[in-house]
């Protein structure tokens, strides 16, 4: 993250890679905003050393804590390319080091609430939505979805993470807005593991009922030669009762593996093998309430996508970091214990 420092003439600011950690380490510290890490900062200025915090001007290297700008401008700077290729260096250590196996992935969302302050006139018919002020402060980025565990609409980003089953832990992500369905983002993922992550050979698929399409199962099938275990989604199929319409769906779906030729890979939805892997969809519910409770993916406290990675990279960055920290240090027990390593 520090390209050709040495040789760079002029004053030289902070370390890309000084602020990436400080930004971890607001995470890791469960922080939530920069006014809350650089208020630590200010308080705890031994970490100024140990993250390297320092700044040379006229040939003189100071220590000191950066203004909030400097963090508001790193993160639209670094961009969602630079941090994705981070991320994937940081999974790429943990399979060399054995602790992501691969061989059962699990793909599953979160729904993240983006800012937004509506205002007390906007169902006035005679409210004018277009000149309004108050309409125009929220996050543009992000958008309406309805949230099936709260039953109502929220507004803001929903955070798709593919996990690894045995180890818990994520190898890849992406940020869309929260009207972005899920289905939409398979194909994503299929290229970017297949892409990045060469080293894994994902043998088993696992994914809930909102990813059932023909598309995607042929997709996993085709591309990742794996065995898809996705529920049978029995939204729109004919039936007067919720058996009939899971038989039928159950019918046309093997017709369809017939069809084209992939009919070994069919694992039958009401055997004890479909759900005793499904069952490891709990590691990837696990990850995400770890990442609510101890880290705090669902406080998003700046606007824009960029932040929304940014946010969601960090949480995932420092969940690999702790795996990566326990096994080091000879304790691989506490490879999912966030809240051991926040002192």
């Amino acid at each position: 993250m520090d390209p050709g420092r040495k040789e760079r003439s002029g004053p030289k600011g902070y370390r890309p890679s000084s602020i990436f950690m400080a930004l971890l380490l607001m995470y890791l510290q469960s922080m939530e905003s920069i006014l809350d890490l650089v208020r630590f900062l200010n308080t705890h200025n031994q970490w100024l050393v140990i993250l390297n915090m320092n700044k040379t001007v006229h040939r003189e290297t100071k220590y000191k804590v950066p203004d909030r700008s400097t963090f508001y401008k790193f993160a639209g700077r670094l961009g969602q390319e630079k941090m994705l290729e981070i991320f994937i260096q940081l999974v790429i250590q943990l399979i060399n080091l054995g602790i992501i196996k691969g061989e059962k992935v699990s793909l599953d969302c979160s729904i993240i609430w983006a800012w937004f302050k509506g205002c007390r006139w906007s169902n006035n018919p005679r409210h004018d939505k277009k000149e309004c002020r108050r309409n125009r402060r929220r996050d543009r980025d992000a958008s309406w979805t309805w949230d099936h565990h709260k039953e109502k609409y929220v507004y803001g980003y929903k955070v798709h993470v593919a996990i690894d089953s045995d180890s818990g832990l994520p190898v890849m992500l992406t940020i869309t807005k929260a009207g972005y369905g899920e289905n939409r983002t398979v194909s994503w993922f299929i290229k970017m593991l297949l892409l990045n992550l060469p080293l894994i050979k994902i043998r088993k698929f696992l994914a809930d009922a909102e990813y059932d399409g023909y598309k995607t199962r042929l997709q996993i099938v085709k591309r990742l030669k794996a065995v898809p275990f996705v529920p049978l989604n029995t939204r729109r199929s004919k039936g007067s009762t919720p058996e009939e319409k899971k038989a039928r769906r159950k019918i046309l779906c093997y017709r369809f593996y017939a069809r084209n030729f992939i009919k070994n890979y069919w694992v039958d939805q009401d055997s004890e093998e479909f759900d005793k892997e499904f069952d490891a969809r709990t590691l990837s519910e696990q990850g995400f309430s770890i990442g609510k409770g101890s880290l705090n993916l669902d406080s998003l406290k700046h606007r824009g996508i960029e932040w929304a990675t940014l946010h969601s990279m960090c949480i995932c960055m420092v969940m690999l970091l702790v795996a990566k920290t326990a096994v080091e240090i000879g304790r691989p027990d506490l490879t999912r214990c966030v809240k051991c390593f926040q002192g």
